[in-house]
């Protein structure tokens, strides 16, 4: 007869309690103390002025090891800093990287008695074969292999470890405690959201730990893959799974980072990294909720597939995003924002996505983004194919964390999926390009026909009349217009074969010897007539009779600013 867990030493827990809070308390304030003095500083235009790394260093891997003894939620967090860009910079974030979710398994009697309790019947009825040894490990929960006592079917059974709901619990409640006393002498709210972090860390954990919740998420995954056999997910046994015991097909096969094994077996590599990104991009585009967990060790090539045609296997279901139709909708703004380099849309867009906060320094924001368009503004397909992504993803961090940013709960899973996606891709296939497989996936997404946005004016404006802002703001946005042209920031970028996508020069219309090229006066030219023509079309043949006069009346600036550079 199996015995109930007894109940964690309050001693115990009074000492953890002790331990989690000091490790805490200095960790969350030399973040906040740091990041503050950067964006404070970058503020008053000192864009020189760095973090200090080697302080951030010291602390973090003090977070490490001791979250490496606690274990448990104190992995966790670690884990989920490491998708915060917003809180620190890129050479703190490697130091959480390497925090692996491995620790030695619980014993074998606490598997069998969580089986039992929570199925109702001795293991023995249930599992021909319960192997003792565990496949997996982590800090929330193990698996081991097993065989169905009915059918004979191969199974994987994960079982949560010991005093689970305690642990989380009164590390959760630690955590709250710390953030309690900081924000009571510190106002922390411009720079850090703390609370927002502790309540989506909490939901994130409380899903996590309910294999109810990871059942239907492994459902609903297998739903939106039936028609793509290229993609396999695992089955649920749902007569055999509870909150505690969740019990799945288990997916023989090779980790997709087992490189000499795929080889040996003569898989083709490139293929591999194709299949699974696409399945990602699928998730993030079109399906709008994705498994947020893509490490090597969750990601398989089934057994049994042939080489020409390699199955990919996902498992591990407790950490998964989701992208609602407002948020889809949102994006589709911050796109447009970004083609019409308005950096003051940008930021309105993304108030609306939850990257700013209440005190937000909105000016200081645009300054940042308007430093980033000028930077990416302009690029062609052809010059973003050969972008290093990792250049622009520390472009992207450094963005994030010198500027009063916050990373909302689901773009910060995203970010870290396609973080860790675009390594896994890189590592079967080096001459994978994640643009060329995102590229048909975002234009369909974001509703655009075409490679190069030049090409695409006329759907662009529909979409900006659609939007009703273009209107709404059109005072504003004629004087913008104006103060372009007569710049000559304005332009049609034509893609050429012959450009340097890494040369990025000045994106501002002028030739690079100071004068104005042909091509702004091309541009201006180009934008008259095709407005002047679009306006004609809308009044005359579809009386759209407030986008056509808006036509018209772009293309009178284009035509005004033809005559400012005679």
């Amino acid at each position: 007869m199996h015995h109930k867990p007894t109940r964690i030493n309050r001693l115990a827990q009074v000492a953890r309690f002790l331990r989690v809070a000091r490790l805490l308390l200095w960790t969350i304030w030399v973040i906040y103390r740091e990041r503050r003095r950067v964006i404070r500083a970058h503020q008053r235009g000192h864009y020189e002025v760095q973090p200090n790394i080697e302080v951030l260093i010291k602390v973090l891997t003090a977070f490490r090891e001791t979250a490496i003894k606690l274990g448990v939620l104190m992995i966790k967090l670690g884990q989920f800093l490491s998708a915060r860009a917003d809180l620190l910079p890129e050479q703190a974030l490697q130091v959480l990287d390497s925090l692996q979710d491995e620790v030695p398994p619980a014993p074998f009697s606490h598997v069998i008695s969580v089986i039992e309790a929570d199925l109702g019947k001795p293991v023995e009825q249930v599992f021909s074969l319960l192997e003792r040894k565990a496949t997996a490990a982590a800090s929330l929960g193990q698996v081991h292999r097993a065989t169905l006592a009915g059918s004979g079917e191969m199974v994987a059974v994960k079982v949560q470890r010991p005093h689970i709901e305690e642990l989380v619990n009164t590390d959760l409640s630690t955590i709250r405690f710390v953030i309690w006393v900081i924000t009571r002498f510190v106002d922390t709210s411009e720079f850090i959201d703390l609370m927002a972090v502790y309540r989506e860390f909490r939901r994130t954990v409380y899903e996590e730990i309910d294999y109810l919740t990871e059942a239907a998420n492994a459902r609903r995954f297998r739903e939106l893959f039936r028609d793509q056999p290229q993609i396999y997910i695992p089955r649920v046994y749902e007569e055999y799974s509870s909150k505690r015991v969740l019990v799945l097909e288990w997916i023989d096969g090779l980790k997709i980072n087992d490189y000499a094994a795929l080889e040996a077996a003569g898989y083709n590599r490139l293929e591999i990294a194709r299949r699974t990104v696409e399945a990602y991009f699928f998730q993030f585009f079109e399906a709008g909720f994705f498994h947020a967990d893509p490490h090597p060790g969750n990601i398989f090539v089934k057994h049994g597939s042939p080489p020409e045609d390699p199955v990919i296997a996902f498992v591990d279901f407790g950490m998964v995003g989701t992208l609602t139709k407002s948020t889809k909708k949102a994006l589709r703004d911050l796109f447009l924002a970004f083609v019409a380099r308005d950096s003051q849309a940008l930021v309105h867009a993304l108030g609306r996505l939850g990257f700013l906060g209440e005190n937000a320094n909105l000016p200081a924001i645009e300054q940042g983004l308007e430093l980033m368009l000028t930077q990416y503004y302009g690029l062609t397909l052809g010059e973003a194919r050969e972008l290093d992504l990792s250049d622009v993803a520390q472009d992207i961090e450094q963005l994030l964390y010198g500027q009063p940013f916050q990373i909302p709960a689901q773009f910060a899973f995203t970010g870290r999926a396609i973080s860790v996606l675009a390594g896994v891709a890189t590592g079967l296939a080096p001459e994978f390009n994640l643009i060329d497989v995102a590229t048909p996936y975002a234009r369909k997404f974001l509703g655009l026909s075409a490679d190069r946005l030049g090409e695409n004016l006329q759907e662009l404006l529909r979409q900006m009349l659609e939007n009703g802002r273009a209107l709404l703001t059109l005072p504003r946005a004629l004087e913008r217009i104006i103060t372009r042209f007569e710049s000559g920031q304005i332009e049609i970028r034509l893609a050429d074969s012959s450009t340097n996508g890494r040369s990025r020069r000045a994106r501002n219309g002028r030739s690079p010897n100071g004068g104005e090229g042909r091509g702004g006066t091309f541009s201006l030219t180009f934008v008259s007539l095709a407005a002047l023509a679009a306006g004609v079309y809308l009044l005359t043949s579809v009386h759209l009779f407030t986008a056509g006069w808006f036509c018209l009346g772009l293309a009178a600036v284009a035509i005004l600013g033809l005559l400012l550079r005679r």
